[in-house]
């Protein structure tokens, strides 16, 4: 398993914890086993596999797949009563999506949900979605920890703004980009953004630098790609904020490796965010989908020394106050004791 996003790493490493315990035996069903095919085709070709899967006492699911693969779920629960499917959640996929295509995804999520032994979350808003919409679901919180370094504080030379992560749609960057464009040329004179991580889709790419070279952000905008683990740590140790326009989070664990370096957040108002990043103590959170207030929160932190001192501890005091990896174990062992090993 190569993990390029937050709950990818999670998942991982939960699997990687299960299966380290000599107390169970765990057998991985990848694309070895299914060769590379559509996701709504995976199913099947899951199904075909079944007398492997019906040999186990429990079965783990990520939720970014439940919707297609919900009538799955039912037959092992009619079938195979013996199978405890455990699905991990990280966020809603429905909410990021809308008309017809978010209504029925809403349906399904849900249903996929309540056919489920019991749900696995790492997050405290994904958790309190699940208790409102589902409230007779089984929910485990097995909530996101974090590998505590001591890291070099930012020793920004200019005014870097710096964005990690997967660059696809659900991010926002049409956002971002188009609150550079509003600034003039000597709002924006100092001021850099790096783009830091994975191009999903060349197509949205290709978009982005058109709205790059439209609002005269070539010198001001790089893409860097996926980057090396010390060039990574460069990127973060040169930069001035973190600027995080995603639409949609069930927790965002790269706001957290921000912190750790002591850099500001700025980001919307929406879904799990503001359980990390709190207004005016660690970070400036902005009206969601707000161009204008998102300008603004930009060039008051970078106009505003002082005021980017005091968020910049505030980070510091965020990172050094979440949960370690080792708690995070301790969890996992009572898990395996008490759900796995009943």
């Amino acid at each position: 398993m190569f993990p390029t996003t937050g709950g990818e790493v999670y998942d991982s490493y939960l699997f990687k914890k299960i299966a380290s315990s000599l107390k169970v035996e765990v057998s991985y069903f990848t694309d070895t086993d299914t060769g590379s095919v559509n996701k709504w085709y995976l199913p099947v070709r899951i199904w075909q596999h079944r007398e492997k899967i019906i040999s186990c006492h429990a079965i783990f699911l990520n939720s970014g797949w439940v919707a297609q693969s919900l009538w799955i779920i039912l037959l092992f629960r009619l079938f195979y009563s013996h199978l405890d499917i455990y699905i991990i959640h990280h966020h809603f996929r429905y909410q990021g999506m809308r008309g017809v295509k978010r209504f029925l995804f809403s349906i399904l999520e849900r249903i996929g949900l309540i056919l489920s032994s019991a749900v696995i979350t790492p997050n405290p808003y994904t958790r309190t979605i699940i208790r409102c919409i589902v409230p007779h679901c089984q929910v485990i919180f097995l909530e996101m920890a974090f590998r505590k370094e001591k890291r070099p504080c930012s020793c920004h030379e200019k005014i870097r703004l710096l964005y990690v992560g997967t660059v696809y749609k659900r991010k926002g960057f049409f956002y971002l980009i188009k609150a550079l464009g509003m600034m003039n040329k000597q709002e924006r004179k100092n001021i850099h953004l790096d783009v830091v991580g994975n191009i999903s889709s060349k197509n949205y790419y290709n978009k982005l630098r058109i709205l790059v070279s439209k609002n005269g952000l070539e010198d001001v905008v790089s893409f860097s790609g996926r980057v090396s683990d010390e060039e990574l740590r460069n990127y973060y140790s040169k930069a001035y904020c973190f600027v995080f326009p995603s639409l949609l989070e069930g927790y965002g664990m790269v706001l957290i490796e921000a912190m750790s370096y002591g850099l500001p957040v700025i980001a919307f108002n929406n879904s799990a965010i503001p359980f990390t990043l709190k207004d005016g103590k660690n970070g400036i959170l902005v009206e969601n989908k707000n161009v204008k207030a998102l300008k603004n929160a930009i060039l008051a932190l970078c106009n505003d020394v002082n005021f980017h001192s005091n968020l910049s501890k505030g980070a510091l005091v965020t990172y050094n106050n979440v949960r370690s990896l080792f708690d995070l174990d301790n969890d996992i062992e009572k898990f395996i004791t008490e759900r796995l090993l009943k």
